[in-house]
Protein backbone atom coordinates (compact mmCIF):
# COMPACT_ATOMS: atom_id res chain seq x y z
CA UNK A 1 0.00 0.00 0.00
CA UNK A 2 1.37 3.22 -0.83
CA UNK A 3 1.63 5.79 2.18
CA UNK A 4 1.24 9.21 2.13
CA UNK A 5 4.66 10.99 3.04
CA UNK A 6 3.25 13.32 5.97
CA UNK A 7 6.61 15.69 7.11
CA UNK A 8 7.32 16.52 10.69
CA UNK A 9 5.37 20.35 11.51
CA UNK A 10 6.97 20.60 15.18
CA UNK A 11 10.48 19.83 16.99
CA UNK A 12 10.52 19.19 20.91
CA UNK A 13 12.09 22.21 22.87
CA UNK A 14 11.91 20.90 26.44
CA UNK A 15 12.09 17.57 28.35
CA UNK A 16 11.97 16.49 31.42
CA UNK A 17 12.10 12.65 32.52
CA UNK A 18 10.25 12.08 36.27
CA UNK A 19 11.93 8.41 35.98
CA UNK A 20 12.67 5.99 33.09
CA UNK A 21 9.21 5.40 31.56
CA UNK A 22 7.45 8.92 32.31
CA UNK A 23 8.27 12.29 31.10
CA UNK A 24 7.09 15.97 30.48
CA UNK A 25 7.69 17.22 27.22
CA UNK A 26 6.86 20.87 25.26
CA UNK A 27 6.54 21.07 21.58
CA UNK A 28 6.39 23.92 19.42
CA UNK A 29 4.93 24.36 15.56
CA UNK A 30 7.76 25.07 13.25
CA UNK A 31 5.91 28.00 11.83
CA UNK A 32 5.47 28.97 15.73
CA UNK A 33 1.91 29.43 15.50
CA UNK A 34 -0.07 27.21 17.75
CA UNK A 35 -3.75 26.37 16.88
CA UNK A 36 -6.39 27.74 19.57
CA UNK A 37 -7.66 24.95 21.46
CA UNK A 38 -9.51 24.56 25.60
CA UNK A 39 -8.19 23.27 28.30
CA UNK A 40 -8.31 19.55 28.75
CA UNK A 41 -8.52 18.86 24.92
CA UNK A 42 -6.37 16.45 23.21
CA UNK A 43 -4.24 16.18 20.12
CA UNK A 44 -2.80 13.48 17.70
CA UNK A 45 0.75 13.22 18.16
CA UNK A 46 3.35 11.02 14.83
CA UNK A 47 6.43 9.51 14.60
CA UNK A 48 7.31 7.11 11.67
CA UNK A 49 7.21 3.58 13.54
CA UNK A 50 9.89 1.61 14.47
CA UNK A 51 7.92 -0.85 11.55
CA UNK A 52 5.83 0.06 9.00
CA UNK A 53 2.48 -1.64 9.65
CA UNK A 54 2.48 0.25 12.58
CA UNK A 55 1.65 3.09 10.40
CA UNK A 56 -1.92 4.65 10.96
CA UNK A 57 -3.82 3.96 7.89
CA UNK A 58 -2.75 5.26 4.62
CA UNK A 59 0.03 7.63 6.27
CA UNK A 60 4.02 6.95 7.01
CA UNK A 61 3.83 7.74 10.80
CA UNK A 62 2.08 6.43 13.90
CA UNK A 63 -0.42 8.71 15.47
CA UNK A 64 -1.85 8.52 18.86
CA UNK A 65 -3.81 11.10 20.45
CA UNK A 66 -2.37 13.13 23.93
CA UNK A 67 -4.28 14.73 26.27
CA UNK A 68 -2.49 18.78 26.58
CA UNK A 69 -1.22 19.81 30.19
CA UNK A 70 -0.37 23.60 29.19
CA UNK A 71 -2.36 26.51 28.81
CA UNK A 72 -3.74 27.55 25.83
CA UNK A 73 -2.23 30.68 24.12
CA UNK A 74 0.91 29.50 25.49
CA UNK A 75 3.76 29.30 22.24
CA UNK A 76 4.29 25.40 23.26
CA UNK A 77 2.32 22.35 23.58
CA UNK A 78 3.13 20.45 27.19
CA UNK A 79 2.19 16.56 27.55
CA UNK A 80 2.83 14.07 30.41
CA UNK A 81 3.41 10.31 28.59
CA UNK A 82 4.30 7.06 29.88
CA UNK A 83 6.35 4.55 28.34
CA UNK A 84 4.39 1.63 26.99
CA UNK A 85 7.06 -0.80 25.91
CA UNK A 86 4.82 -2.15 23.65
CA UNK A 87 3.37 0.89 22.01
CA UNK A 88 3.52 1.33 18.69
CA UNK A 89 4.45 5.37 19.43
CA UNK A 90 5.56 5.50 22.71
CA UNK A 91 9.20 4.02 22.79
CA UNK A 92 9.78 6.36 19.75
CA UNK A 93 8.28 9.60 21.50
CA UNK A 94 10.68 8.80 24.29
CA UNK A 95 13.94 8.83 21.98
CA UNK A 96 13.01 12.07 21.34
CA UNK A 97 15.21 14.56 22.68
CA UNK A 98 15.52 18.70 22.29
CA UNK A 99 15.44 20.02 18.71
CA UNK A 100 14.11 16.59 17.59
CA UNK A 101 11.29 16.55 15.16
CA UNK A 102 8.06 15.35 15.69
CA UNK A 103 4.27 15.84 13.51
CA UNK A 104 1.37 17.18 15.66
CA UNK A 105 -1.94 17.36 14.76
CA UNK A 106 -3.29 21.13 13.92
CA UNK A 107 -6.65 20.24 15.38
CA UNK A 108 -7.38 19.71 19.11
CA UNK A 109 -10.26 17.62 19.69
CA UNK A 110 -12.03 16.46 23.29
CA UNK A 111 -15.54 17.37 25.07
CA UNK A 112 -13.69 17.00 28.70
CA UNK A 113 -13.51 20.70 29.78
CA UNK A 114 -14.73 22.51 32.35
CA UNK A 115 -17.19 23.67 29.46
CA UNK A 116 -19.17 20.67 29.53
CA UNK A 117 -20.02 21.38 33.17
CA UNK A 118 -23.70 22.39 34.21
CA UNK A 119 -24.81 25.54 34.68
CA UNK A 120 -26.36 24.69 38.38
CA UNK A 121 -24.66 24.72 40.98
CA UNK A 122 -23.25 28.29 39.88
CA UNK A 123 -19.31 28.42 39.42
CA UNK A 124 -19.20 30.15 43.11
CA UNK A 125 -21.08 27.54 44.60
CA UNK A 126 -19.71 24.69 42.95
CA UNK A 127 -17.12 22.14 44.46
CA UNK A 128 -14.62 20.50 41.45
CA UNK A 129 -13.43 17.24 42.09
CA UNK A 130 -11.01 15.97 39.70
CA UNK A 131 -9.90 12.75 40.29
CA UNK A 132 -7.16 10.86 37.71
CA UNK A 133 -4.75 7.80 37.74
CA UNK A 134 -1.37 8.22 36.33
CA UNK A 135 -1.26 10.54 33.38
CA UNK A 136 -4.91 11.00 32.91
CA UNK A 137 -3.80 14.27 35.40
CA UNK A 138 -2.23 16.17 32.41
CA UNK A 139 -5.74 17.27 30.99
CA UNK A 140 -6.58 18.58 34.67
CA UNK A 141 -3.24 20.44 35.16
CA UNK A 142 -4.09 22.27 31.63
CA UNK A 143 -7.78 23.33 33.20
CA UNK A 144 -6.02 24.44 36.64
CA UNK A 145 -3.46 26.32 35.34
CA UNK A 146 -5.69 27.67 32.59
CA UNK A 147 -8.80 28.62 35.41
CA UNK A 148 -6.37 29.85 38.47
CA UNK A 149 -7.53 33.91 37.77
CA UNK A 150 -10.99 33.02 36.95
CA UNK A 151 -11.64 30.17 38.94
CA UNK A 152 -15.11 28.49 37.99
CA UNK A 153 -14.99 26.45 41.08
CA UNK A 154 -15.92 27.29 44.95
CA UNK A 155 -13.51 24.51 45.98
CA UNK A 156 -10.86 22.64 43.69
CA UNK A 157 -9.95 19.06 45.04
CA UNK A 158 -7.26 17.23 42.59
CA UNK A 159 -6.82 13.36 43.32
CA UNK A 160 -4.14 11.69 41.34
CA UNK A 161 -3.74 8.04 41.80
CA UNK A 162 0.00 6.47 40.96
CA UNK A 163 2.01 2.93 41.83
CA UNK A 164 5.49 4.77 43.09
CA UNK A 165 6.40 7.65 44.43
CA UNK A 166 8.26 9.22 41.44
CA UNK A 167 4.85 8.80 39.36
CA UNK A 168 4.00 11.72 41.09
CA UNK A 169 3.85 14.40 37.98
CA UNK A 170 3.62 18.16 38.69
CA UNK A 171 4.11 17.59 42.20
CA UNK A 172 5.87 20.36 43.76
CA UNK A 173 3.22 22.39 41.68
CA UNK A 174 0.22 20.93 43.30
CA UNK A 175 1.79 21.48 46.63
CA UNK A 176 2.64 24.61 46.25
CA UNK A 177 -0.66 25.66 45.72
CA UNK A 178 -2.42 23.35 48.01
CA UNK A 179 0.12 25.66 50.73
CA UNK A 180 -1.12 29.12 49.34
CA UNK A 181 -4.55 28.77 48.33
CA UNK A 182 -7.31 27.82 50.74
CA UNK A 183 -9.49 26.82 48.06
CA UNK A 184 -7.88 24.46 46.83
CA UNK A 185 -6.41 20.54 48.22
CA UNK A 186 -4.10 18.15 46.52
CA UNK A 187 -4.36 14.68 47.64
CA UNK A 188 -2.13 12.35 46.10
CA UNK A 189 -2.26 8.85 46.55
CA UNK A 190 -0.03 5.31 45.83
CA UNK A 191 -0.79 1.97 45.04
CA UNK A 192 2.08 0.64 45.45
CA UNK A 193 4.67 2.22 47.40
CA UNK A 194 8.19 1.45 47.99
CA UNK A 195 9.20 -0.77 51.09
CA UNK A 196 12.04 0.84 51.62
CA UNK A 197 11.15 4.31 50.65
CA UNK A 198 10.01 7.39 52.79
CA UNK A 199 6.27 7.80 51.34
CA UNK A 200 4.19 8.84 54.35
CA UNK A 201 1.11 10.21 52.52
CA UNK A 202 -1.63 8.33 51.59
CA UNK A 203 -2.02 4.70 49.82
CA UNK A 204 -4.51 2.27 48.28
CA UNK A 205 -6.54 3.39 45.30
CA UNK A 206 -8.28 7.24 44.82
CA UNK A 207 -11.91 5.55 44.94
CA UNK A 208 -11.19 5.37 48.91
CA UNK A 209 -10.88 8.54 48.70
CA UNK A 210 -13.85 9.28 47.79
CA UNK A 211 -15.79 7.73 50.63
CA UNK A 212 -17.79 10.12 52.45
CA UNK A 213 -15.95 10.06 56.17
CA UNK A 214 -12.23 9.94 54.30
CA UNK A 215 -13.31 12.65 52.45
CA UNK A 216 -14.77 14.92 55.40
CA UNK A 217 -11.60 14.37 56.66
CA UNK A 218 -9.12 15.26 54.26
CA UNK A 219 -11.17 18.09 52.43
CA UNK A 220 -12.66 19.05 55.60
CA UNK A 221 -16.14 19.26 53.94
CA UNK A 222 -18.49 17.06 52.68
CA UNK A 223 -18.89 15.43 48.62
CA UNK A 224 -22.73 15.77 47.80
CA UNK A 225 -24.43 15.79 44.33
CA UNK A 226 -26.16 19.41 45.28
CA UNK A 227 -22.65 21.06 45.04
CA UNK A 228 -20.14 18.43 43.52
CA UNK A 229 -19.08 17.94 40.54
CA UNK A 230 -16.88 14.70 39.58
CA UNK A 231 -14.13 14.51 36.80
CA UNK A 232 -13.02 11.22 36.48
CA UNK A 233 -9.91 10.22 33.85
CA UNK A 234 -7.39 7.40 33.89
CA UNK A 235 -7.84 4.08 34.36
CA UNK A 236 -11.13 2.72 32.84
CA UNK A 237 -11.65 0.12 35.87
CA UNK A 238 -11.30 3.66 38.48
CA UNK A 239 -13.78 5.03 36.70
CA UNK A 240 -15.78 2.19 36.50
CA UNK A 241 -15.55 1.65 40.44
CA UNK A 242 -15.91 5.25 41.06
CA UNK A 243 -18.62 5.70 38.84
CA UNK A 244 -20.58 2.52 40.73
CA UNK A 245 -19.72 4.23 43.89
CA UNK A 246 -21.11 7.64 43.83
CA UNK A 247 -24.32 7.00 41.81
CA UNK A 248 -24.94 4.73 44.77
CA UNK A 249 -25.06 8.01 46.54
CA UNK A 250 -27.14 10.13 44.49
CA UNK A 251 -24.79 11.17 41.95
CA UNK A 252 -25.43 10.63 37.86
CA UNK A 253 -23.36 10.86 35.08
CA UNK A 254 -23.51 14.34 33.13
CA UNK A 255 -25.38 14.58 29.70
CA UNK A 256 -26.60 17.62 27.87
CA UNK A 257 -30.32 16.06 27.90
CA UNK A 258 -30.22 15.04 31.63
CA UNK A 259 -27.52 16.99 33.60
CA UNK A 260 -25.48 15.13 35.94
CA UNK A 261 -22.96 15.47 38.58
CA UNK A 262 -20.08 12.43 37.12
CA UNK A 263 -17.90 13.94 33.74
CA UNK A 264 -15.37 10.58 32.36
CA UNK A 265 -12.67 10.63 29.99
CA UNK A 266 -11.24 6.69 29.56
CA UNK A 267 -7.59 7.27 28.87
CA UNK A 268 -6.71 4.25 26.68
Amino acid sequence: MEREITPPNARVTERQDLNEALIVFRAVYDDEHTPSYIAGQFVNLGLEPRSPDLASGKSNLVKRPYSVSSVPGEASVEFFVRLVDEGALTPELFRCGVGDPLWMDERFLGKFTLEMLPESPAPADRDVVMVSTGTGLAPFMSMLRANLAARPWRRLVMINGVRIESDLGYREELESLDREQDWFTYLPVLSRPEPDGNWAGLTGHVGALLKPDTYQQHVGVPLEPQTGQVMLCGNPAMIDEVQADLESRGFEKHSRRNPGQIHLERYW
